[in-house]
């Protein structure tokens, strides 16, 4: 699947992929999280690091109690 940007996307993104980068190491979930920024928020990247955290705080949650 191609994803097709903006220019203002494209430079929101590289903003908010930096951004995470300089805080956290997993690449995919750094990737996947920019993706929805983009996608559901169209803003600027204010709050980026607290969703990131919050997203896996939620799935750290889940592997550890129900995880198999």
């Amino acid at each position: 699947m191609t994803i097709k940007y903006t220019d203002y996307e494209m430079y929101l993104r590289r903003h908010i992929l930096s951004t995470l980068m300089n805080h956290f190491d997993d690449n995919q979930a750094i990737y996947e999280c920019a993706d929805e920024w983009i996608e559901k928020f169209y803003a600027p990247h204010t709050g980026i690091i607290e969703l990131y955290k919050a997203s896996h705080d939620v799935i750290d949650y889940y592997k550890t109690h129900f995880a198999k």
